[in-house]
């Protein structure tokens, strides 16, 4: 019965490892596309000319990236992991915010509130970023943060 148990533990923890190396990938990924994007328009290069296999590629990454969080988080309920939790939300909005979802970016800085101080900080840096790239006033994400 013991072994049953740690091999539960164990599968857990590897599966939480997972999630985090395929967000930590995802982001990075995400980063790097876009920052090589706005570096073409830059240089008036069109940018459907991004080659299609890095991009199927990258959209791979990123969609494994999103089943695995989401699935870690479809547990918020069965498991008392809330800093597990909460880096998941914060990496669901940093990856949604990178794709420019920035409604989904927001519903996950909402879900990130609810995660007390530390919580609250993620999700008003975040919305800080996102208000500067869509021109949002700054005061708009301190006020969003504060509400969750």
């Amino acid at each position: 019965m013991k072994l049953g148990f740690l091999s539960k533990i164990f599968e857990g923890v590897v599966g939480i490892e997972r999630t985090y190396n395929h967000c930590d990938k995802a982001i990075k990924q995400l980063q790097g596309y876009n920052k090589k994007i706005a570096e073409m328009r830059e240089n008036n290069q069109d940018a459907s000319h991004f080659p299609a296999d890095k991009k199927a590629e990258l959209d791979e990454i990123v969609n494994r990236a999103l089943d695995s969080a989401k699935r870690l988080l479809s547990k918020e309920s069965q498991r008392n992991w809330t800093g597990v939790f909460r880096e998941m939300h914060k990496n669901l909005a940093t990856i949604y915010f990178e794709l420019e979802e920035y409604d989904k970016a927001r519903e996950e800085c909402e879900h990130l509130g609810k995660y007390g101080e530390v919580g609250r900080i993620d999700a008003e840096e975040i919305l800080q970023q996102l208000n500067e790239k869509t021109g949002g006033p700054p005061e708009e994400a301190v006020e969003a943060a504060a509400s969750v």
